[in-house]
């Protein structure tokens, strides 16, 4: 019974040894709140006019300044990346109503910003995937964005009036 009592009481400071060791560190937990990303169309339409064919192929280009003009808003001095792709104009509307042969036209964009100016001047290009930043005006984070473009037409290009729809991304 010595020798239980010993053991005993062997074991119960060997567990009163191991008890578990408690260590903590503190944290900093941090969130930046942003204003939300929006574009505005002030003018989404681009319209080339009346191009006469002449039998042979051309390019017919029509400056920012004569196109579509976009207003991205958000949180000021943070920078977007703005993205925008070529894309097919048909006449095939036109031909199912008036007949013809139905045919497409290549628009590729051309984009320019003026930063937070809605007025045409001191433009920049802005490249496909760029990252621009937007200006700071009452706390709130401005970039015009003009669209302009160009078509690549054929020289047996079928009359008719084509439409398409090009797309302009904007993220954060």
């Amino acid at each position: 019974m010595k020798l239980f009592g010993k053991l005993f009481t062997f074991i119960v400071f060997l567990c009163s040894i191991s008890s578990a060791q408690v260590v903590s560190v503190p944290g900093v937990a941090r969130v930046n709140m942003i204003k939300p990303l929006s574009i505005t169309s002030i003018n989404s339409s681009i319209n080339f006019g009346e191009i006469i064919l002449t039998g042979s192929a051309f390019v017919y280009d029509l400056h920012p300044s004569q196109g579509a003009i976009f207003r991205i808003e958000g949180h000021p001095a943070r920078n977007v990346v703005i993205s925008y792709s070529s894309t097919s104009l048909s006449n095939a509307q036109w031909v199912s109503q008036y007949g013809g042969t139905v045919g497409s036209l290549n628009y590729s964009p051309n984009v320019v910003h003026t930063g937070s100016s809605s007025v045409y001047q001191s433009p920049q290009p802005v490249t496909n995937g760029g990252s621009y930043q937007l200006q700071e005006v009452n706390r709130n984070g401005i970039l015009y964005i003009w669209v302009g473009g160009t078509l690549n037409i054929q020289a047996n290009q079928p009359i008719g009036d084509y439409t398409g729809t090009f797309n302009i991304t904007v993220t954060y």
